[in-house]
């Protein structure tokens, strides 16, 4: 009896993580962390956008970064866009990464959580992508490589229905 309770409750959960997933995306701003430029998510109202949570110090996002902005140069800025968010607790770190290892798409500092707290980011590398509306549409949890490649099949889906 209790297997059974549990299997229901399992399928209950599976099937309310869609409609979950398709909540507005908590909104942000900020300055980007090399070029000073104002970000606002609601600027990007229109593209479907992949919001990345990182840090220096964590090895898959380490990975993910390049990853990324080779993914990104691949689909293209007209429709889709990245914006990474570096939760590293002194900025200095995340701006070194960069130096040594730059991106193409924006990147905002958040060292004291204020984007990263009303996404509920618990651990990193951590990411949300969002329909052209701003609804999370997905989320995904760590990387490793090759995730960039599914990733890049629900951009392009979520993309072509331009």
């Amino acid at each position: 009896m209790l297997g059974r309770l549990l299997i229901a409750c399992h399928l209950f959960l599976l099937l309310l993580q869609p409609a979950l997933a398709q909540e507005p995306a908590p909104l942000f701003n900020g300055n980007a962390l090399l070029t000073n430029q104002q970000i606002s998510l609601e600027d990007y109202r229109g593209k479907v956008v992949f919001v990345d949570f990182w840090a220096s110090w964590c090895p898959p996002c380490v990975a993910s970064l390049p990853a990324y902005d080779q993914m990104r140069s691949g689909i293209g800025t007209d429709a889709f866009e990245i914006i990474a968010i570096n939760v590293d607790e002194n900025t200095e770190d995340g701006l070194k990464f960069l130096k040594n290892h730059p991106v193409g798409y924006p990147v905002l500092a958040d060292p004291e959580g204020e984007i990263g707290i009303p996404y509920g980011i618990r651990t990193l590398p951590r990411s949300f992508l969002l329909d052209r509306e701003g609804r999370i549409v997905s989320s995904h949890k760590s990387f490793k490589p090759g995730d960039e490649n599914k990733l890049r099949l629900e951009i392009t889906s979520l993309i072509g229905g331009e």
